[in-house]
Protein backbone atom coordinates (compact mmCIF):
# COMPACT_ATOMS: atom_id res chain seq x y z
CA UNK A 1 0.00 0.00 0.00
CA UNK A 2 1.26 3.21 -0.80
CA UNK A 3 0.94 5.84 2.49
CA UNK A 4 1.97 9.46 2.88
CA UNK A 5 2.78 10.42 6.10
CA UNK A 6 2.66 14.19 7.63
CA UNK A 7 4.10 15.42 11.14
CA UNK A 8 4.80 18.78 12.49
CA UNK A 9 8.42 17.48 14.03
CA UNK A 10 10.97 16.07 12.47
CA UNK A 11 10.70 12.49 14.59
CA UNK A 12 14.30 12.09 15.59
CA UNK A 13 16.22 12.53 17.40
CA UNK A 14 13.47 9.98 19.63
CA UNK A 15 13.06 12.46 22.72
CA UNK A 16 9.34 13.36 23.65
CA UNK A 17 5.87 11.94 22.62
CA UNK A 18 5.73 13.82 19.60
CA UNK A 19 8.73 12.19 17.88
CA UNK A 20 8.38 8.80 19.85
CA UNK A 21 4.82 8.22 18.12
CA UNK A 22 5.50 8.95 15.00
CA UNK A 23 8.67 7.57 14.85
CA UNK A 24 7.16 4.12 16.01
CA UNK A 25 4.44 4.15 13.60
CA UNK A 26 6.71 5.09 10.44
CA UNK A 27 9.39 2.10 11.76
CA UNK A 28 6.28 -0.15 11.35
CA UNK A 29 4.85 1.59 8.29
CA UNK A 30 8.39 1.16 6.24
CA UNK A 31 8.34 -2.36 6.98
CA UNK A 32 4.74 -3.22 5.82
CA UNK A 33 4.07 -0.17 3.09
CA UNK A 34 5.46 1.95 0.35
CA UNK A 35 5.57 5.38 2.77
CA UNK A 36 6.62 8.80 2.27
CA UNK A 37 7.20 11.30 4.50
CA UNK A 38 6.75 15.20 4.34
CA UNK A 39 7.77 16.99 7.68
CA UNK A 40 9.36 19.97 9.13
CA UNK A 41 12.76 20.94 10.33
CA UNK A 42 13.29 23.54 12.52
CA UNK A 43 16.67 24.67 11.26
CA UNK A 44 18.84 25.19 8.77
CA UNK A 45 20.51 22.34 7.38
CA UNK A 46 19.32 19.02 8.93
CA UNK A 47 22.09 16.71 9.70
CA UNK A 48 22.83 13.62 7.66
CA UNK A 49 22.59 11.27 10.46
CA UNK A 50 19.01 12.42 11.34
CA UNK A 51 18.00 11.72 7.46
CA UNK A 52 20.08 8.85 7.76
CA UNK A 53 18.21 7.20 10.85
CA UNK A 54 14.59 7.87 9.36
CA UNK A 55 15.51 6.17 5.67
CA UNK A 56 16.58 3.16 7.89
CA UNK A 57 12.99 2.81 8.62
CA UNK A 58 12.13 2.17 4.90
CA UNK A 59 10.36 5.54 4.36
CA UNK A 60 10.81 8.17 1.52
CA UNK A 61 11.80 11.56 3.65
CA UNK A 62 10.77 15.04 2.48
CA UNK A 63 11.63 17.91 4.30
CA UNK A 64 10.47 21.56 4.80
CA UNK A 65 12.39 23.89 6.95
CA UNK A 66 11.03 25.88 8.87
CA UNK A 67 12.18 29.20 10.35
CA UNK A 68 10.70 29.74 14.19
CA UNK A 69 10.98 33.52 13.94
CA UNK A 70 9.41 34.23 10.32
CA UNK A 71 6.84 31.51 11.02
CA UNK A 72 6.08 33.18 14.25
CA UNK A 73 5.40 36.56 12.85
CA UNK A 74 3.38 34.56 10.51
CA UNK A 75 1.00 33.11 12.96
CA UNK A 76 -0.22 36.40 14.76
CA UNK A 77 -1.77 37.80 11.87
CA UNK A 78 -3.34 34.38 10.79
CA UNK A 79 -4.74 33.52 13.96
CA UNK A 80 -6.26 36.94 13.98
CA UNK A 81 -8.48 36.85 11.08
CA UNK A 82 -9.12 33.58 10.71
CA UNK A 83 -10.08 30.77 12.87
CA UNK A 84 -7.31 28.81 13.10
CA UNK A 85 -5.85 28.57 17.01
CA UNK A 86 -2.04 29.77 17.55
CA UNK A 87 -0.75 26.11 17.39
CA UNK A 88 -2.29 25.37 14.10
CA UNK A 89 -1.34 28.91 12.22
CA UNK A 90 2.02 28.38 13.47
CA UNK A 91 2.70 25.21 11.15
CA UNK A 92 0.69 26.74 8.22
CA UNK A 93 3.08 27.05 5.76
CA UNK A 94 2.35 27.13 1.87
CA UNK A 95 5.68 24.89 0.97
CA UNK A 96 4.83 22.47 3.29
CA UNK A 97 1.42 21.95 1.81
CA UNK A 98 2.96 23.03 -2.13
CA UNK A 99 4.55 20.03 -1.54
CA UNK A 100 2.04 17.55 -0.34
CA UNK A 101 -0.03 18.82 -3.18
CA UNK A 102 2.55 17.68 -5.66
CA UNK A 103 3.02 14.33 -3.92
CA UNK A 104 -0.41 13.65 -4.10
CA UNK A 105 -0.85 14.34 -7.86
CA UNK A 106 2.51 12.58 -8.57
CA UNK A 107 1.97 9.09 -6.59
CA UNK A 108 -1.27 7.76 -6.27
CA UNK A 109 -1.28 7.43 -2.19
CA UNK A 110 -3.81 5.03 -0.85
CA UNK A 111 -3.57 6.13 2.55
CA UNK A 112 -2.57 9.77 4.23
CA UNK A 113 -1.82 10.10 7.86
CA UNK A 114 -1.73 13.53 9.34
CA UNK A 115 -0.11 12.97 12.99
CA UNK A 116 -1.57 15.73 15.11
CA UNK A 117 -4.17 18.65 13.85
CA UNK A 118 -1.40 20.62 12.96
CA UNK A 119 -1.00 18.83 9.65
CA UNK A 120 -4.95 18.70 9.04
CA UNK A 121 -5.25 21.43 7.02
CA UNK A 122 -2.63 19.96 4.39
CA UNK A 123 -5.26 17.05 4.18
CA UNK A 124 -8.44 18.31 4.24
CA UNK A 125 -9.46 18.88 1.03
CA UNK A 126 -6.82 16.10 -0.66
CA UNK A 127 -9.07 13.60 -2.53
CA UNK A 128 -7.47 10.29 -0.81
CA UNK A 129 -8.63 7.98 2.46
CA UNK A 130 -7.31 10.09 5.53
CA UNK A 131 -6.12 9.21 9.10
CA UNK A 132 -5.82 12.07 11.53
CA UNK A 133 -3.85 10.98 14.51
CA UNK A 134 -5.04 13.49 16.84
CA UNK A 135 -3.89 11.79 19.87
CA UNK A 136 -5.44 14.03 22.66
CA UNK A 137 -8.62 16.72 22.92
CA UNK A 138 -7.53 19.95 22.23
CA UNK A 139 -10.61 21.93 23.39
CA UNK A 140 -9.74 19.97 26.63
CA UNK A 141 -6.15 20.32 26.60
CA UNK A 142 -6.70 23.89 26.56
CA UNK A 143 -9.64 24.02 29.21
CA UNK A 144 -7.96 22.14 32.06
CA UNK A 145 -4.42 24.22 31.16
CA UNK A 146 -6.41 27.74 31.68
CA UNK A 147 -7.96 26.71 34.66
CA UNK A 148 -5.11 25.38 35.88
CA UNK A 149 -2.95 28.12 35.45
CA UNK A 150 -2.01 30.65 37.68
CA UNK A 151 0.00 32.98 35.78
CA UNK A 152 -1.89 35.61 34.24
CA UNK A 153 -0.05 35.53 30.63
CA UNK A 154 -0.66 32.17 30.11
CA UNK A 155 -4.13 32.54 31.50
CA UNK A 156 -4.96 34.65 28.87
CA UNK A 157 -2.96 32.46 25.92
CA UNK A 158 -4.52 29.23 26.74
CA UNK A 159 -8.09 31.20 27.34
CA UNK A 160 -7.51 32.38 23.64
CA UNK A 161 -6.54 28.71 22.62
CA UNK A 162 -9.31 27.27 24.13
CA UNK A 163 -11.32 29.53 22.28
CA UNK A 164 -10.32 29.17 19.04
CA UNK A 165 -10.24 25.29 19.37
CA UNK A 166 -13.83 25.11 20.60
CA UNK A 167 -14.80 26.42 17.06
CA UNK A 168 -12.15 24.49 15.00
CA UNK A 169 -11.72 20.99 16.37
CA UNK A 170 -15.16 19.76 15.84
CA UNK A 171 -14.98 21.13 12.53
CA UNK A 172 -11.37 19.61 11.19
CA UNK A 173 -12.35 15.76 12.13
CA UNK A 174 -15.52 16.15 9.74
CA UNK A 175 -12.46 15.94 6.90
CA UNK A 176 -11.43 12.35 7.61
CA UNK A 177 -12.73 9.24 7.12
CA UNK A 178 -10.94 8.38 10.94
CA UNK A 179 -9.74 10.11 13.82
CA UNK A 180 -7.42 8.45 16.75
CA UNK A 181 -7.17 9.43 20.18
CA UNK A 182 -5.01 7.69 22.76
CA UNK A 183 -7.55 7.61 25.35
CA UNK A 184 -11.68 6.92 25.88
CA UNK A 185 -11.49 9.74 27.78
CA UNK A 186 -10.39 12.10 25.50
CA UNK A 187 -12.65 10.44 22.45
CA UNK A 188 -15.58 11.05 24.91
CA UNK A 189 -14.81 14.48 25.50
CA UNK A 190 -14.33 14.65 21.56
CA UNK A 191 -18.18 13.28 21.39
CA UNK A 192 -18.92 16.83 23.38
CA UNK A 193 -17.59 18.56 20.78
CA UNK A 194 -18.59 16.70 17.64
CA UNK A 195 -21.04 13.44 17.83
CA UNK A 196 -20.05 12.61 14.55
CA UNK A 197 -16.81 12.16 13.88
CA UNK A 198 -15.60 8.85 13.02
CA UNK A 199 -13.36 8.22 16.42
CA UNK A 200 -10.98 5.52 16.91
CA UNK A 201 -8.87 4.37 20.17
CA UNK A 202 -4.74 4.21 18.78
CA UNK A 203 -3.37 4.35 22.49
CA UNK A 204 0.31 4.61 23.09
CA UNK A 205 2.98 2.25 23.63
CA UNK A 206 6.51 1.34 25.23
CA UNK A 207 9.41 -0.67 24.45
CA UNK A 208 8.85 -3.95 27.33
CA UNK A 209 12.13 -5.36 26.30
CA UNK A 210 13.91 -2.22 27.49
CA UNK A 211 11.83 -0.41 30.41
CA UNK A 212 12.86 -3.49 32.20
CA UNK A 213 13.17 -4.29 36.17
CA UNK A 214 16.38 -3.64 37.66
CA UNK A 215 18.35 -7.46 38.26
CA UNK A 216 18.64 -6.43 41.41
CA UNK A 217 15.73 -4.51 43.44
CA UNK A 218 17.86 -3.23 46.31
CA UNK A 219 19.33 -0.60 43.82
CA UNK A 220 16.04 1.36 44.16
CA UNK A 221 16.76 4.33 46.24
CA UNK A 222 14.79 7.87 46.10
CA UNK A 223 11.87 9.71 44.53
CA UNK A 224 12.02 10.30 40.91
CA UNK A 225 10.73 12.92 38.93
CA UNK A 226 11.17 12.92 35.09
CA UNK A 227 10.41 15.28 32.04
CA UNK A 228 11.30 18.05 30.02
CA UNK A 229 11.91 20.27 32.37
CA UNK A 230 11.14 23.56 30.39
CA UNK A 231 7.67 22.75 29.81
CA UNK A 232 5.35 24.60 31.46
CA UNK A 233 3.01 21.62 32.85
CA UNK A 234 6.70 20.21 34.20
CA UNK A 235 7.82 23.11 35.89
CA UNK A 236 4.21 23.45 37.99
CA UNK A 237 4.62 19.73 39.08
CA UNK A 238 8.41 20.44 40.42
CA UNK A 239 7.32 23.82 42.21
CA UNK A 240 4.21 21.09 43.82
CA UNK A 241 6.81 18.23 44.53
CA UNK A 242 9.83 20.65 46.17
CA UNK A 243 7.09 22.94 48.20
CA UNK A 244 4.31 20.92 48.61
CA UNK A 245 4.51 17.25 49.25
CA UNK A 246 8.35 16.45 49.45
CA UNK A 247 8.72 18.40 52.78
CA UNK A 248 5.68 16.24 54.10
CA UNK A 249 7.35 13.19 52.94
CA UNK A 250 10.81 14.88 54.39
CA UNK A 251 9.10 14.85 58.44
CA UNK A 252 8.35 10.67 58.50
CA UNK A 253 11.18 10.05 56.10
CA UNK A 254 14.09 12.03 56.90
CA UNK A 255 16.87 10.73 54.69
CA UNK A 256 14.50 10.79 51.81
CA UNK A 257 15.85 12.01 48.52
CA UNK A 258 14.22 13.29 45.27
CA UNK A 259 15.52 12.84 41.66
CA UNK A 260 14.68 15.77 38.97
CA UNK A 261 15.74 14.17 35.66
CA UNK A 262 15.41 16.03 32.34
CA UNK A 263 16.10 18.19 29.35
CA UNK A 264 16.76 21.80 29.19
CA UNK A 265 15.98 22.70 32.96
CA UNK A 266 15.97 26.24 33.88
CA UNK A 267 17.97 28.20 36.21
CA UNK A 268 15.28 28.14 39.03
CA UNK A 269 15.37 24.29 38.81
CA UNK A 270 19.10 23.89 38.75
CA UNK A 271 18.90 26.25 41.96
CA UNK A 272 16.96 23.27 44.02
CA UNK A 273 20.39 21.22 44.08
CA UNK A 274 21.10 20.45 47.62
CA UNK A 275 21.23 17.66 49.77
CA UNK A 276 18.42 15.85 49.66
CA UNK A 277 17.46 16.96 45.69
CA UNK A 278 19.65 15.87 42.68
CA UNK A 279 18.93 17.71 38.85
CA UNK A 280 20.62 15.18 36.23
CA UNK A 281 20.16 17.18 32.91
CA UNK A 282 19.98 16.27 29.41
CA UNK A 283 20.59 12.48 30.08
CA UNK A 284 21.37 10.24 27.60
CA UNK A 285 18.87 7.39 28.92
CA UNK A 286 16.30 7.07 31.20
CA UNK A 287 16.68 3.66 32.19
CA UNK A 288 19.06 3.84 35.27
CA UNK A 289 16.54 6.36 36.57
CA UNK A 290 13.56 4.56 36.14
CA UNK A 291 15.42 1.17 37.69
CA UNK A 292 16.74 3.03 40.43
CA UNK A 293 14.26 4.57 41.40
CA UNK A 294 11.61 3.92 44.56
CA UNK A 295 8.36 4.79 42.90
CA UNK A 296 7.88 7.74 40.24
CA UNK A 297 5.96 11.07 41.87
CA UNK A 298 3.68 12.71 39.24
CA UNK A 299 0.73 14.96 40.52
CA UNK A 300 0.09 15.71 37.54
CA UNK A 301 -3.45 18.04 37.02
CA UNK A 302 -4.74 19.76 33.26
CA UNK A 303 -4.11 18.65 30.27
CA UNK A 304 -5.37 15.57 28.42
CA UNK A 305 -4.17 12.52 26.42
CA UNK A 306 -1.19 9.66 27.96
CA UNK A 307 1.78 10.35 30.01
CA UNK A 308 4.51 8.75 28.26
CA UNK A 309 6.76 8.80 30.92
CA UNK A 310 4.52 6.50 33.44
CA UNK A 311 4.34 4.10 30.86
CA UNK A 312 7.98 3.58 30.45
CA UNK A 313 8.12 3.90 34.65
CA UNK A 314 5.80 1.00 35.26
CA UNK A 315 7.45 -0.90 32.64
CA UNK A 316 10.23 -0.79 34.47
CA UNK A 317 8.17 -2.40 37.82
CA UNK A 318 8.93 1.70 39.20
CA UNK A 319 5.99 2.28 41.74
CA UNK A 320 3.97 5.33 40.54
CA UNK A 321 2.26 7.69 42.56
CA UNK A 322 0.02 10.11 40.14
CA UNK A 323 -3.10 11.51 39.83
CA UNK A 324 -6.80 10.66 37.97
CA UNK A 325 -5.44 12.87 35.28
CA UNK A 326 -2.02 11.79 35.53
CA UNK A 327 -3.16 7.73 34.95
CA UNK A 328 -6.01 8.21 32.09
CA UNK A 329 -5.36 5.90 29.31
CA UNK A 330 -4.10 3.04 31.45
CA UNK A 331 -5.68 0.35 32.60
CA UNK A 332 -4.50 0.35 36.35
CA UNK A 333 -6.44 -0.35 39.59
CA UNK A 334 -5.53 2.07 42.03
CA UNK A 335 -4.36 0.34 45.31
CA UNK A 336 -2.99 -2.43 42.77
CA UNK A 337 -0.98 -1.58 40.42
CA UNK A 338 -0.74 2.01 41.32
CA UNK A 339 -1.05 4.59 44.20
CA UNK A 340 -3.95 7.66 43.11
CA UNK A 341 -4.21 10.60 45.12
CA UNK A 342 -5.59 14.12 44.74
CA UNK A 343 -4.26 16.45 47.60
CA UNK A 344 -0.53 17.35 48.04
CA UNK A 345 -1.27 15.82 51.48
CA UNK A 346 -2.62 12.39 50.09
CA UNK A 347 0.38 11.94 47.50
CA UNK A 348 2.82 12.94 50.49
CA UNK A 349 1.11 9.90 52.59
CA UNK A 350 0.87 7.42 49.34
CA UNK A 351 4.84 8.15 48.78
CA UNK A 352 5.71 7.54 52.62
CA UNK A 353 4.02 4.25 52.43
CA UNK A 354 6.11 3.49 49.27
CA UNK A 355 9.35 4.02 50.91
CA UNK A 356 8.84 2.24 54.13
CA UNK A 357 7.09 -0.92 53.06
CA UNK A 358 9.26 -2.52 50.31
CA UNK A 359 7.18 -5.15 49.96
CA UNK A 360 3.92 -3.35 49.27
CA UNK A 361 6.41 -1.09 46.44
CA UNK A 362 7.33 -4.49 44.85
CA UNK A 363 3.74 -5.48 45.02
CA UNK A 364 2.78 -2.50 43.24
CA UNK A 365 5.62 -2.18 40.61
CA UNK A 366 4.91 -6.08 39.59
CA UNK A 367 1.54 -5.13 38.97
CA UNK A 368 2.02 -2.38 37.03
CA UNK A 369 4.76 -3.63 35.28
CA UNK A 370 2.12 -6.34 34.02
CA UNK A 371 -0.65 -3.87 32.84
CA UNK A 372 1.66 -2.39 30.53
CA UNK A 373 3.03 -5.88 28.98
CA UNK A 374 -0.34 -7.01 29.03
CA UNK A 375 -1.69 -3.78 27.36
CA UNK A 376 0.51 -0.99 26.17
CA UNK A 377 3.42 -2.79 24.38
CA UNK A 378 4.44 -1.33 21.16
CA UNK A 379 3.00 -4.54 19.36
CA UNK A 380 -0.36 -4.44 20.83
CA UNK A 381 -0.44 -0.43 18.96
CA UNK A 382 0.68 -1.72 15.72
CA UNK A 383 -2.21 -4.66 15.77
CA UNK A 384 -4.35 -1.48 16.57
CA UNK A 385 -2.91 0.39 13.69
CA UNK A 386 -2.76 -2.37 11.27
CA UNK A 387 -6.77 -2.98 11.91
CA UNK A 388 -7.21 0.55 11.45
CA UNK A 389 -5.97 1.06 8.38
CA UNK A 390 -7.81 -2.98 6.70
CA UNK A 391 -10.85 -0.59 8.53
CA UNK A 392 -10.37 2.80 6.53
CA UNK A 393 -8.76 0.92 3.37
CA UNK A 394 -11.87 -1.16 2.84
CA UNK A 395 -14.46 1.26 3.11
CA UNK A 396 -16.63 2.28 0.41
CA UNK A 397 -15.90 5.52 -0.17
Amino acid sequence: MKILFLTPRFPFPVVGGDRLKPYKILSHLGKNHQTTLVTFYQGQKLPDEYREEIEKLGVELFVIYLDPIKAGLRTVPLTLFSNQPLEIAYYNQPEFGFMVEKLVKERNFDLAFAFFMRTAEYLKHLPLKKILMAEDCRVLYQKRSYEESKNLKQKIVRYWEFKKLSSYEPKIVNYFDAVTFVTQNDIESMKLENPYGKYKLLTNGTDTEYFVPPENPEIRNGILFSGKLDIWANVLMIERIVKEIFPIIQKKVPDAKLKIVGSNPSKWIESLESDSISIYKNVPSMLPYLQGSELFLHPHSGGSGIQNKLLEAMSCGCPVVTTETGIQGIPVKNGESVLIGDSSEEMAEHSIKMLTDKDFARYIGNNARQVIVDNLSWERVYKMLDDLIEEVASAKT
